[in-house]
């Protein structure tokens, strides 16, 4: 849209004519016959359905799921099973001792087929809150892959949206061009009929040609900018590159009224996706600073073992045989050198807050930029769809007056150009200036984080 405006400044020189239906050049949209007619509405939806950030968001916050589900599993007993294999030489030669009450004892055997099994359960007992705060990390950061979903969703509604209201201006505007270049037809043949009867001048009705001549390539360059917008509309919505779209609404809502900057700097602060997904991160990143001073101190576990070997190495003397034996255990390990070695670490989370922190400030002043920004964007463009309204209202009588004037060959063409002029250039500026009010309005609400435009 704002780049229709450009064109349409740049070219005011030549597009000072009324509006007009060109009748020989039907527009492309109109009898392709894959046009689509496309409201905004269905254009938002078909946009978040097709955005791949939400897809690849969709991806993060099942991969943060399963992040959550990691740290969970924690708290879940350790089981360890073992089993080897032993085949050992026979160059080993058996010893024995004499025992009272036993004769004659071997020590050593000779099993050459040995097997060790084992089944070890360890259950966490306490390792310092780190597996709970684990959890905790582990939640904040889901929450805040979550909470960045509709800045997603935001971002891929401004884009659709954007593209929707500068397809809406350039049909608008071809309409009242087309309208324009009618007219100038039937003002082109009422001449030539007054050229056959000498009232007035061959070079009267030349300039009029003209200035159809300039309408043609004015719709030239809108055609060229309707092609563009639907190829980033189709896009943007997910259907073929090949659609030509004409937006369904024939007229914008009324300019709404306007509560005050507070209101709209408030509800952005509370309601910013940014804001609530880098919030989220710096509590995440508070529990993992608590999780990395947890590190000195020790952890304690227990658990049970239980040994199914071939020989056992509790049985004496050794046999060739399968003896199953068990055992309890408590075990508590501390990294006394964590004490020391552990500060350089928690140093490091503590600049990372610290860089969090300031972050959440510049972002915050961002967020309030932006919603003042776009405030003003709005009050401007209210302002500007009230001179506008004024203009075209002296712009119709004006014109009113020289084309009776000119019926009554009391004029030149080329007053009566000049009128049509104004009162083209001023249509054209009440439709940009009601498409960007409307536009300033949604980036208005986009600004405070709101998706709908109601």
């Amino acid at each position: 849209m704002q780049r229709f405006y450009l064109f349409v400044l740049a070219c005011s020189s030549w597009l000072a004519q009324p509006p007009a239906a060109q009748a020989q050049n039907p527009a492309p949209a109109a009898t392709a016959a894959n046009s689509r007619s496309i409201g905004l509405a269905e254009a938002v939806q078909l946009a978040l359905a097709a955005s791949k950030d939400l897809k690849r968001n969709e991806a993060a916050q099942r991969q943060a799921a399963a992040r959550v589900q990691q740290a969970r599993d924690g708290v879940v007993p350790g089981v360890q099973l073992s089993s080897t294999f032993l085949r050992l030489s026979d160059n080993v030669t058996p010893f024995s001792v004499g025992l009272p009450g036993r004769g004659d004892v071997v020590l050593n055997p000779q099993i050459l087929n040995q097997s060790y099994n084992s089944l070890q359960v360890r259950q966490l007992l306490w390792a310092g809150g780190k597996v709970r705060l684990g959890i905790e990390a582990a939640r904040r950061e889901q929450e805040a892959t979550q909470a960045e979903a509709d800045q997603y969703r935001l971002l891929a509604a401004d884009n659709v949206t954007t593209i929707w209201y500068d397809l809406y201006t350039l049909n608008a505007s071809e309409k009242i061009i087309r309208e324009n270049s009618a007219l100038l037809q039937d003002r082109r043949r009422e001449l030539t009929n007054l050229e056959r009867q000498g009232v007035v001048l061959k070079i009267d009705g030349l300039k009029i040609e003209l200035a159809i001549a300039r309408l043609e390539s004015a719709l030239a360059d809108i055609r060229s900018g309707q092609a563009i917008n639907s190829f980033n509309l189709a896009l943007a919505t997910g259907l073929p590159t090949s659609t030509t779209f004409a937006p369904t609404e024939t007229a914008l809502p009324a300019a709404q009224p306007l509560p005050p900057l507070a209101d709209y700097q408030q509800q952005a602060l509370a309601s910013r996706a940014e804001l609530k997904a880098m919030t989220l991160r710096r509590e995440a990143a508070l529990v993992g600073q608590r999780i990395v001073r947890g590190n000195t101190l020790p952890v304690l576990s227990f658990g049970g073992t239980v040994d199914y070997n071939r020989p056992n190495l509790r049985v004496f003397p050794a046999e060739a045989q399968f003896k199953a034996t068990s055992s309890v255990f408590a075990n508590l390990t501390w990294d006394v050198g964590s004490l020391y070695a552990n500060r350089a670490r928690v140093a490091e989370t503590r600049f990372g807050l610290e860089q969090l922190g300031i972050g959440l400030e510049q972002l915050s002043e961002g967020i309030q930029i932006e919603v003042n920004a776009s405030y003003r964007a709005y009050e401007q463009a209210l302002e500007k769809i009230r001179v506008a309204e004024n203009a075209i209202t002296l712009a119709e009588e004006n014109f009113r007056v020289e084309q009776n004037r000119f019926k009554a060959s009391t004029i030149t063409p080329a007053d009566f150009l000049d009128a049509n002029t104004q009162l083209v250039q001023a249509r054209l500026d009440l439709t940009t200036a009601q498409a960007n009010a409307e536009l300033a309005r949604w980036k208005l609400l986009k600004s405070t984080g709101r998706l709908t435009a109601n």
